[in-house]
C-alpha cells in the first residue's frame, strides 16, 4: 500500500516538503526582520527631532532604505509560510490549518500597511517636489506622523500575529504528526507576542523584557522543521 506523504495533501505539497519551505522561510525572516527592525531603520530616525530625520534620511537614507527592503522580503516569506503551513498542518485538520493560514495572511496585510508608512517616511524627506511646497516643519511634521503610524499599524500587526501564534498552537498539539512540545512553544509565543504589545497601551511603564525569550518559540518549531522535515516522509 502507498502511504506517502504526497497522497496524504492530495498530491499537491507533501509534508517534507511543507516543513522545509516553512522552515527555510522562517530563517530567511529570523534574519531579515531583526536586521531591519533593530539595526537599519533605526540609523534613519533621530527620536523626537524631525530635522535630524529629515538630513538623515536624505543625507544617509540607505540603510534605512535596505531596512524596509528587507521587511518587504519579510512579509513576502510570511506569506509563503502561510501557503507551507497550511499543507504541513491540513492532515486531519483541513478547517483549523485554513484558519491559521488566513490568519498569517492578515497580518503580513497589516505589516505592509506598516510598511508603506516607512516607505511614505523616506519618500517625503527625499522627494523635492513636495518639500518646496511645505513648509520645512510641516514637512518634518508629516515624516514624523509617517513614521509614528508605522510603529503603531506594526504593534497592532504584531499583536494579531501573537493570536495567530496561539490559535497555531492549539493546531499542532491536535496534529498527529508533529510533536506536542513544539505546540506549546508556538502558544507560549503567541501570548508573549499579545502581552508585550498589548502592555504598551494598558501597561506601559511595565517592564517585560523578559517575555521576549518565550517569543522565540516560534523559531524552535522552526528548527524542528529544518531537522525533523527532512525525516517526515518516512515517519509519518
Amino acid at each position: 500500500m502507498d502511504n506517502s506523504i504526497d497522497r496524504t495533501v492530495d498530491g499537491r505539497l507533501s509534508l517534507r516538503s511543507a516543513a522545509l519551505i516553512a522552515g527555510f522561510g522562517l530563517l530567511i525572516m529570523a534574519i531579515c526582520a531583526p536586521l531591519a527592525f533593530f539595526q537599519l531603520l533605526p540609523q534613519g530616525i533621530v527620536r523626537g527631532d524631525g530635522a535630524a530625520t529629515v538630513e538623515r534620511l536624505r543625507t544617509n537614507g540607505t540603510p534605512y532604505l535596505l531596512g524596509t527592503y528587507l521587511l518587504f522580503l519579510t512579509y513576502v516569506m510570511d506569506v509563503v509560510v502561510a501557503w507551507a503551513l497550511y499543507w504541513l498542518l491540513r492532515p486531519g485538520q483541513k478547517a483549523l490549518s485554513l484558519l491559521v493560514a488566513w490568519m498569517r495572511i492578515v497580518y503580513t496585510a497589516l505589516a505592509f500597511m506598516g510598511l508603506m508608512a516607512y516607505f511614505h517616511a523616506y519618500d517625503l524627506a527625499n522627494a523635492t517636489d513636495f518639500a518646496m511646497l511645505a513648509d520645512a516643519t510641516g514637512l518634518q511634521a508629516e515624516i514624523l506622523y509617517q513614521l509614528f503610524a508605522a510603529q503603531t499599524t506594526t504593534s497592532v500587526a504584531l499583536t494579531f500575529f501573537g493570536v495567530h501564534l496561539l490559535v497555531m498552537g492549539v493546531v499542532i498539539w491536535r496534529s498527529t504528526h508533529i510533536p506536542r512540545w513544539t505546540g506549546i512553544a508556538v502558544a507560549l509565543a503567541g501570548a508573549a507576542y499579545v502581552i508585550l504589545y498589548g502592555a504598551q497601551y494598558f501597561a506601559p511603564d511595565l517592564s517585560l523584557d523578559w517575555l521576549m525569550l518565550f517569543a522565540l518559540g516560534e523559531l524552535i518549531f522552526m528548527g524542528w522543521m529544518l531537522i525533523s522535515g527532512w525525516r517526515l516522509e518516512e515517519t509519518v
